[in-house]
């Protein structure tokens, strides 16, 4: 019994210093873009839901279902980790996006802002996004109008 009492809250507390983690992550990278020291950030302001806590628990509780078993994962490592994600990432997925687009096609060889054709930066719609529309476009007919009645 008192195993599992000390196992649950080893992973509230893990679950809590991942969402705190998280949140000074993305004030510090917020300041960063704001032009501000990113280190000059006030951790006490950092305030924490219930709500924010949630992921960790429940990935902490999946752990022990096949096929998260599988790769033997301490329960409280996993509440931190998906916490200090989901805080950290979690309101911010298209910039996440783009961050990955741009580091794979530099890893790869590509500059990133060649990769597209018309010279803007990338926004949520991808290449492959824009050729599939582009292919599914009615052509014009001879009076220039897309669509004869």
């Amino acid at each position: 019994m008192l195993r599992r009492l000390r196992s649950a809250l080893l992973v509230l507390a893990a679950a809590a210093l991942g969402a705190v983690a998280g949140r000074v992550a993305l004030e510090a990278r917020r300041r960063q873009e704001a032009g501000l020291d990113p280190l000059g950030l006030d951790v006490r302001r950092v305030t924490l839901r219930p709500q924010d806590l949630m992921p960790g628990i429940v990935a902490a509780f999946r752990m022990k279902d096949p096929p998260w078993s599988w790769l033997h994962i301490p329960a409280p490592l996993a509440a931190f980790g998906v916490n200090l994600g989901v805080a950290a990432f979690g309101g911010d997925l298209a910039a996440l996006r783009r961050t990955v687009e741009r580091a794979a096609t530099g890893a790869m060889g590509f500059d990133p802002f060649e990769a597209r054709r018309d010279g803007r930066d990338w926004d949520s719609t991808t290449v492959v996004e824009e050729v599939v529309v582009e292919e599914h476009r009615p052509a014009p007919d001879a009076s220039g109008d897309a669509f004869q009645e």
